[in-house]
């Protein structure tokens, strides 16, 4: 698959768990200033400018009853959340169906299928629905759905970004604490933290290869990255 729909954490959830997250891997990252758009305690995430909303934003992924019996309360996997469990099943019942080839677990082909799934989740409900599509294919844009941007990133596995580790939550790589390597491209980023042309997101990603610390190992491709309508839920 090379186009297709996420369930990923809001914003403001990404935002409140990287605290969480930071504080207790202890980041070496400044405490008393706020470079590029990376939380901080002193600052709420209404208050930042660029909210991150690309692909690396732990999407819904597929479990099924035998990883409930095995790997539940193991710690040796990130694990559903109760009120999301049930809609971590339906990709999964999903997934299943897929060719044996096809690895993209957590992307969903159809929006039918994607609602179906969103309306499992409970309360508190802290997701939304993205639409993405690898640019150097041939899937053809949904149009219809509101565009948020552009980003290098993995269109697979872990769907890391380029962006979001080195200007948002970084937590792989890391960043630069002064805040200068990549400050002429976060000066670029959109109110989502993405980019508003495939050019500029080319530009930023030659750039961010061309430090020895960042991401090397992947195939980086540029993700078109699109709102879906909130659908109603049943929760």
């Amino acid at each position: 698959m090379t186009a297709g729909y996420l369930i990923v954490k809001t914003y403001e959830r990404k935002y409140r768990e990287y605290l969480e997250l930071r504080e207790k891997m202890n980041y070496p990252l400044p405490i008393d200033k706020t470079i590029y758009s990376i939380p901080w305690k002193a600052k709420p995430s209404k208050t930042y400018d660029k909210q991150y909303r690309g692909v690396s934003r732990d999407p819904l992924f597929s479990w099924d009853d035998r990883d409930d019996e095995i790997f539940r309360g193991s710690g040796l996997v990130v694990e559903p959340a109760d009120n999301e469990l049930e809609a971590h099943l339906a990709i999964g019942r999903l997934a299943k169906l897929k060719d044996d080839d096809d690895d993209l677990t957590d992307l969903i082909e159809s929006y039918d299928d994607t609602v179906v799934a969103f309306n499992l989740l409970k309360a508190p409900i802290e997701r939304e629905i993205i639409w993405i599509r690898d640019m150097e294919s041939d899937s053809p844009e949904k149009a219809e759905y509101p565009l948020l941007g552009y980003e290098p990133a993995y269109f697979e596995g872990d769907w890391f970004s380029t962006i979001s580790d080195c200007m948002c939550f970084p937590v792989w790589h890391g960043t630069d604490s002064e805040g200068t390597n990549f400050k002429e491209f976060n000066d670029q980023l959109n109110k989502h933290a993405l980019f508003d042309t495939p050019d500029i997101a080319k530009a930023f990603l030659e750039h961010y290869l061309s430090f020895d610390w960042t991401e090397h190992v992947g195939e980086f491709r540029l993700i078109e990255v699109r709102l879906v309508n909130r659908v109603q839920s049943n929760a």
